[in-house]
């Protein structure tokens, strides 16, 4: 079976020849650049130049010859860069640097870290003055969508493996109010500057509604999968009280989703971090098909559960490994055994697309990503508990 027929048949809950693998099919479920040159190390592969996935958090563009080492059915789609001048990075004098983002915000890259983080936001008040003059991102930037159309058509017929759609500007409500506003200030604005909120949460919801259609005008017939987000939990639970999520997010999340759903057939992705059980159903009520990343140490995440419950209803993309404590510092047999555990979860009857948890950070052994995807390889054959040669 190719890639692209496997991936589709898992997603549409039923059993291929084996369990679908990705890495680096997103910016969700990728590697760390210091990782993956290691890991082209330990496979013997050629050097070469390694290209970023995306910036913030420094992830790789993973190359097809780990992509077929390893076995890999997945990969991204974006539009192009908007028009006018790229970012501008800073040095600050101490070896790290920093850049302003899309929508007005600072972030840094201080001296050893592996990552970019916001550290000046672009509302300091939370005014609709302020809001008025806030720099937004152009969604229907036509220098975005030219040629895209071309070169997805292009790739289709090149690769064998399933395209990823991923729109321009941004998925996140509730990460994006943080991002502007700070994460402190932008939950108080959800319980004490509701007016603001609701005025942010609309004028964002109408740029990434805009870049959806724009998008999937030009490829929603192409890809087999696509991206939304939000990062609604932490590791204990939810970020914020349920019954305000109701109100300020869910219905605006529900009209992204509307407009995706209007314009592909692709199944609908969804990201969100941490203990999400409270909210799966919810979600898909307004239309989500498949939860990543499955964050399998957080609360409530147990994945036999997780599948007994929703998988009917919902695909898995993720939750093949923990990536805080297994995948990092367990060892090679640690990690096979985490691999075989979860693909006997949430496997059984498809809906279940192999992927650690989220990215895979720096400081992982190259062995253990080796593993693991071999893991996923051998124990992923349908039936469950076949043996490959």
């Amino acid at each position: 079976m190719k890639s692209r027929e496997r991936v589709q048949t898992a997603l549409a809950h039923r059993e291929p020849d084996r369990v679908p693998i990705d890495l680096g099919g997103s910016v969700v479920t990728s590697i760390g650049l210091p990782v993956y040159a290691e890991l082209r190390d330990h496979l013997d592969l050629p050097v070469l130049e390694i290209r970023t996935l995306e910036t913030v958090q420094q992830i790789a563009w993973v190359d097809d010859d780990v992509m077929d080492s390893l076995s890999a059915d997945v990969v991204p789609v974006f539009a192009n860069p908007p028009s006018g001048p790229a970012p501008v990075f800073t040095d600050d004098g101490e070896g790290g640097d920093s850049f302003m983002d899309d929508f007005g915000a600072i972030l840094r890259r201080p001296r050893g870290s592996h990552y970019y983080d916001w550290r000046e936001f672009p509302l300091p008040e939370p005014s609709l003055d302020a809001l008025a003059r806030m720099r937004w991102p152009d969604p229907a930037d036509p220098a975005r969508y030219r040629g895209l159309r071309d070169r997805v058509k292009a790739l289709r017929s090149t690769t064998e493996r399933a395209l990823f759609g991923m729109a321009p500007c941004g998925h996140d409500l509730l990460n994006q109010l943080f991002r502007v506003r700070g994460m402190e200030e932008g939950m108080m604005d959800l319980v004490a500057n509701v007016e603001f909120a609701e005025a942010f949460l609309d004028r964002l919801t109408d740029t990434i509604v805009t870049a959806q259609e724009k998008y999937l005008e030009q490829v929603g017939d192409l890809i087999d999968v696509h991206f939304a987000a939000d990062d609604l939990s932490g590791q204990a639970g939810p970020l914020i009280a349920p019954a305000t999520w109701r109100k300020l997010v869910k219905p605006r999340q529900a009209r992204i989703m509307a407009a995706i759903k209007a314009r592909t057939k692709a199944p609908v992705l969804y990201h969100s971090c941490g203990a999400v059980t409270e909210f799966l159903p919810e979600l898909v009520e307004i239309g989500v098909d498949i939860i990543n990343p499955v964050q399998v140490a957080a609360a409530g995440m147990d994945t036999s559960e997780l599948k007994r419950k929703f998988g009917k209803r919902l695909s898995f993309w993720g939750g093949g490994c923990d990536t805080q404590k297994v995948l990092p510092y367990g060892t090679p047999r640690d990690v096979r055994a985490e691999v075989e555990h979860r693909i006997a979860d949430l496997a059984p009857g498809g809906g279940f697309v192999f992927n650690p948890v989220h990215n895979i950070q720096p400081g992982v052994p190259a062995a253990n990503v080796v593993e693991a995807y071999a893991a996923a390889r051998a124990a992923g054959v349908y039936p469950l508990g076949k043996k490959r040669s």
